[in-house]
């Protein structure tokens, strides 16, 4: 508040030299026009005179004998001749378009004409005489491009000669036939008896792998479908137990009676008002 200054604007002059400055004249009323009030009792209405009695004139009495032929007036409507501003537009239009084009034509017309150029002036005899050169006779030359394709073929030929060793290095050659005669050795004068060895077939070491493969197998799928049913139980648990929650939710349970501290009343500490009477008849007067 002390750094806030207060500046007043500077008193205007003519307020003080004009006492009627910014209030507006009041206009005098006219002088009230005395009229003489209606003291004597109305007269009474003249009584209107008779009007003449209606006379109806019916139609004559149409004549039924010949049939009733209607009265038809042949008339010749002659429309009203009128154009719209957009007409004068599009024919206006329409007659440039039609003279560019035939501007058009006239200019391709003459740029079609042919016109040939006039003959020389003069006899034939007095043309320059034309000079006798000899023919001429073509020279042996050697092309570049005939170097380039000698160098290419002995560079194929010699590719190809190449490639040609190298299949004939790389073919198979088949090694010779083995002795496919059996031996026969000779029969001993007096072979040994047969002894018979014990033996066993791997079908049976594979089948009773198998047989454990199956059993381990059997016992894995078992345990599969009993944690999956579980899963299930537990998954039908939890979504009884879900609606169960849902439908306690759902019953409407009334809130418990809430206790306030009691309100204590006490009494006013104001005067009570004194009734003062407006005095309005005496504003009246005054």
């Amino acid at each position: 508040m002390r750094g806030y200054r207060f500046k007043a604007n500077p008193l205007d002059r003519k307020i003080l030299e004009n006492r009627n400055f910014g209030v507006p004249k009041v206009q005098k009323q006219k002088l009230t026009e005395p009229y003489s009030p209606d003291i004597t009792k109305p007269k009474p209405p003249r009584p209107k005179s008779p009007s003449p009695p209606h006379v109806i004139k019916a139609n004559p009495v149409p004549d039924y004998k010949e049939p009733y032929r209607p009265v038809i007036e042949h008339r010749l409507i002659e429309l009203p001749v009128f154009s719209l501003p957009g007409e004068e537009i599009s024919k206006r239009k329409s007659q440039e378009i039609e003279e560019r084009i035939r501007q058009e034509k006239e200019k391709m017309e003459k740029m079609r004409e042919f016109k040939a150029q006039p003959l020389p002036t003069g006899s034939p005899d007095c043309l320059p005489t034309r000079p006798y050169y000899p023919p001429t006779h073509p020279k042996p030359f050697a092309l570049l491009t005939n170097d380039r394709g000698e160098k290419y073929q002995r560079e194929f030929y010699e590719k190809v000669r190449k490639e040609q060793e190298y299949i004939k290095e790389s073919r198979f050659h088949a090694q010779p036939l083995p002795n496919f005669e059996p031996k026969i050795p000779r029969k001993p004068e007096c072979p040994p008896p047969t002894e018979p060895i014990g033996f066993f077939f791997f079908t049976d070491t594979r089948m009773e792998e198998r047989h454990i493969y199956d059993e381990h197998r059997r016992f894995r799928e078992k345990e599969a479908e009993e944690q999956r049913i579980a899963k299930i139980r537990e998954e039908e648990v939890r979504s009884a137990e879900e609606i169960r929650r849902l439908r306690a939710d759902l019953v409407h349970h009334a809130q418990p009676i809430r206790y306030y501290s009691p309100i204590n009343i006490q009494p006013s500490d104001k005067k009570p008002t004194r009734p003062i009477s407006p005095m309005i008849g005496e504003k009246r007067l005054k």
